[in-house]
């Protein structure tokens, strides 16, 4: 009434103009009548420039001269904070109004403040109804032992005394977020604003103890400010001690010109912690840490502040968590700092697990220190690139070194790494079929797609989606026999391919959780570990000169490789005649042709060392492609040949004879030995009309010297029909000059064929070999037939005398003269003994 309607006003008015306050949805309800409350107000939000409001909400109800006010809202950009206030309005025996607070809550970063925790009588703002002087009656904030008080008077326009005094106060408790900044430590000191008259007075002196940032100890800062009497002039001296070392110091000032602030400070580095730098590269970049020392120099409008210096980097390094690759950077790399550029002049970069190296060079690029951005260059000769183990969903895992060059650009949220280089020296890649899942029994091999797994055909946007978070990566490799590329189609038994080769390859991942592969790779050498059924596990060797071809999508490689692998069978079971009997040497051949994830296997058996008539008779009965298949199979799994008769126990026994060999053998194998010595074991048959014997083996490679060699298998007849001889084969090669062309040979072999009957035979032999390289046949007839005439000297050579032979060099121009002259050692034209 009266007066106090004129005093809102006044008040709504003068909040109007400082807050530029934005309301929805507003819900007003007086009633001067209802005893409970005399007025209730509703917002949904209240949007400021500095802060947002929700769910606001506030009662009210008058008692004689004292009206009560309780309002509760949410605060923040997520409405995490929480405010339930207490307020009262009277006025006192000067006539002067009174806001004060009576015990109040505010929850701040998930922790609670108290406004008034004691309940005491001050807390309390009093002024006149003019609103021209304040007078602040120590409003304490507190939580725990810490406080922030504020206390002081402001009288008109001219005179201010205003004090806020931190107590204890946890930084982490009372800054807001910032993103990638985290601060913690204890705050304490004070603040002061004086103004008498046109002269002002403002101080600050305050202290962080144990500042830290990101995780990061920092140490004591120090900060101290002092205004001139025009309170547009601040000298600014602050400095970060940490174990009596002064890692930061920063003096200087900060002025306000024509309502612009512009600052100017000098600051010094010794070993200041890039800890604090840790959470700017999110989880593209992560773990950077290091020190730096220099100095550097802030000057300009604090909206575009000019910054330049030069920083020396001291155990500086980062992390790339997607490759899960460690560098670190040569002590004393040099760092220049501009106006929003890092620039890193060139230097040494290690990885710190394989201590392979690297140049580095570019810059990092900031806004204010907001917005980074990088763009570096690598070049090596040799650098670890990936090392990343299997996981779920993994596109590709192993180890790659790389020759070439590699940049990393784009903003830290969404960096882009691109690599032009070689494969070197300890290269392993491994790229997992993930939706190649099982093996099952349709036409004895067939391996689960990925339309399968997932009920479509053409609908990719089912299928499941790999989300790389912020990361583009190009890696352009050229692939050389130094690398290893594997292939897995079922991660749980470990079925696959891995082998060595040339090819180039373009691996290509974005934010989209897309990976593409292009290019191709030719086997030189490899293996292809053939699982089946949980019965069949057996290593193949891949023939030379097989390819994968990659043109997007990893699952729809084009396969064009054959596989073997080498075992010992009677193929007795086989023919109509049987008076073959005898363990021979076969080869099981997969030809592995069509799509990576759904290949078309095709069965072949090969008999290398038998007669022309005798594989003639086996290729016939084996011409069908089921029964090839069903053979191949049947030989995987038990060792030996399906019989008419049915399956032979035995056979079974000799693929677990045969593992049993290969781990026994493995004991005595050492790649780097000049002596490889092996052991294996083959069961012997004892079907009846084929039986053969057993046969336990001893294998031995050795290089006596660098001319003569000895390969060996030796074995003794066991468990079968014949245990009297020793049998196998010896080869001894010597190579007869240094180049190696000319070798000779002397051997011992075993029999290729063996009827009933007959004992083990043998064949002894003396071989001669000459190698010779050449491009075309008449090369070869040049090398073989005709003498090539090194010494001679086309006359026109030696008639130009631009020739760029040196002087002291003198070439024949008689050559019949001067071997006259040899021989017969007789004067030459000067009168002198010929030198030649």
């Amino acid at each position: 009434n009266g007066d106090d309607n004129d005093f809102k006003m006044k008040l709504l008015s003068k909040k109007a103009t400082i807050f530029e306050t934005n309301f929805d949805n507003i819900l007003v309800e007086v009633d001067n009548k209802n005893p409970l409350y005399n007025a209730y107000i509703q917002i949904d939000s209240i949007k400021t420039k500095l802060y947002k409001v929700r769910d606001f909400s506030l009662i009210n109800v008058t008692s004689k001269d004292t009206m009560s006010i309780r309002t509760e809202f949410k605060g923040g950009e997520l409405g995490k904070d929480f405010y339930n206030l207490n307020l009262y309005h009277t006025i006192n025996k000067e006539n002067q109004n009174i806001i004060g607070f009576n015990k109040s809550e505010m929850m701040f970063k998930d922790f609670v403040w108290y406004i008034n925790e004691n309940e005491n009588d001050k807390n309390k703002i009093v002024f006149d109804k003019k609103l021209k002087n304040f007078n602040f009656e120590d409003i304490i904030i507190s939580h725990e032992n810490q406080s922030v008080q504020l206390k002081g008077l402001i009288n008109g326009t001219n005179t201010k005394d205003i004090q806020l005094t931190f107590k204890d106060v946890n930084l982490n408790k009372v800054t807001p977020d910032l993103g990638k900044f985290k601060f913690d430590g204890s705050l304490n000191g004070e603040v002061y604003l004086k103004q008498n008259n046109a002269i002002y007075q403002p101080t600050a002196s305050l202290e962080i103890k144990d500042l830290n940032i990101n995780d990061t100890e920092l140490g004591n800062l120090l900060l101290d400010i002092q205004g001139n009497d025009s309170f547009n002039k601040f000298t600014i001296n602050s400095e970060i001690e940490n174990e009596n070392l002064k890692s930061f110091t920063a003096n200087g000032g900060l002025e306000i010109v024509n309502n612009e602030t512009l600052i100017d400070l000098d600051l010094s580095f010794q070993k200041f912690n890039l800890g604090v730098l840790s959470n700017l590269g999110g989880d593209v970049l992560s773990n950077i840490r290091g020190f730096v020392s220099g100095k550097a120099r802030l000057d300009g409008n604090v909206k575009n502040i000019d910054y330049n210096g030069r920083l020396y980097a001291d155990g500086v390094g980062l992390t790339i968590p997607y490759l899960n690759v460690d560098y670190a950077i040569a002590p004393n790399s040099i760092i220049d700092v501009t106006q929003n550029k890092f620039i890193i002049q060139k230097t040494k970069i290690t990885d710190t697990k394989f201590n392979t190296e690297g140049n580095l060079e570019g810059f990092i690029k900031h806004n204010q220190f907001s917005n980074w951005e990088l763009d570096l260059s690598i070049d090596t000769n040799r650098l670890l690139a990936l090392n990343t183990k299997d996981q779920e969903d993994a596109a590709y895992y192993g180890v790659a070194f790389i020759k070439g060059d590699a940049k990393i650009f784009g903003p830290t949220g969404g960096l882009t790494i691109n690599v032009n280089a070689k494969s070197d020296k300890g290269t392993d890649i491994k790229i997992p079929i993930n939706e190649a899942e099982a093996i099952s029994d349709n036409k004895y091999i067939h391996f689960v797609t990925r339309a399968e797994n997932y009920n479509t055909q053409t609908d990719k946007d089912k299928l499941p989606q790999i989300n790389y978070g912020g990361l583009e990566m190009n890696f352009d490799f050229d692939i050389t026999e130094d690398a290893t590329i594997e292939v897995i189609l079922d991660r749980n038994s470990g079925h696959g391919m891995k082998g060595k080769g040339r090819g180039g390859l373009l691996f290509s991942i974005n934010t989209g959780g897309k990976f593409e592969m292009y290019g191709d790779f030719q086997v030189y050498e490899g293996t292809y570990n053939f699982k089946y059924g949980g019965i069949i596990d057996k290593k193949f060797e891949v023939k030379k000169y097989g390819s994968i071809s990659w043109q997007g999508d990893p699952l729809k490689a084009n396969l064009d490789l054959e596989a073997v692998y080498e075992t010992q069978a009677n193929p007795a079971v086989l023919l109509d005649n049987a008076s073959f009997n005898k363990k021979i040497p076969v080869q099981v051949v997969i030809g592995l042709k069509g799509n990576l994830a759904n290949p078309e296997p095709d069965f072949n058996i090969n008999f290398p060392n038998v007669s022309s008539v005798l594989k003639s008779e086996i290729e016939t009965k084996l011409s069908d492609k089921d029964t090839r298949q069903t053979q191949a199979l049947y030989l995987l799994s038990s060792g030996g040949f399906l019989s008419q008769d049915g399956v032979n126990q035995s056979q079974f026994a000799n693929n677990l004879y045969e593992r049993a060999s290969a781990l026994f053998g493995d004991l005595f194998q050492d790649p780097d030995s000049k002596i490889q010595l092996g052991v294996d074991y083959v069961q012997a048959d004892r079907t009846p009309g084929t039986e053969s014997d057993g046969r336990f083996g001893v294998s031995l490679s050795t290089k006596v010297n660098d001319r003569i060699s000895i390969n060996g298998k030796v074995g003794v007849p066991v468990g079968g029909i014949n245990e009297s001889a020793i049998v196998g084969n010896v080869e001894v090669q010597y190579r007869v000059n240094e180049d190696g062309t000319l070798n000779m040979r002397v051997f011992n072999r075993e029999n290729d064929i063996n009827y009933i009957g007959q004992g083990i035979g043998y064949t002894q032999g003396v071989g001669v070999s000459y190698e010779v390289d050449f491009d075309n046949l008449k090369e070869l007839i040049n090398k073989i037939f005709k003498r090539v005439e090194l010494n001679k000297i086309p006359q026109t050579i030696l008639q130009d005398d631009s020739s760029p032979v040196p002087e002291y060099i003198n070439f024949e121009k008689d050559k019949k003269k001067t071997k006259k002259n040899k021989d017969t050692n007789t004067p030459n034209k000067d009168g002198k003994l010929d030198d030649n």
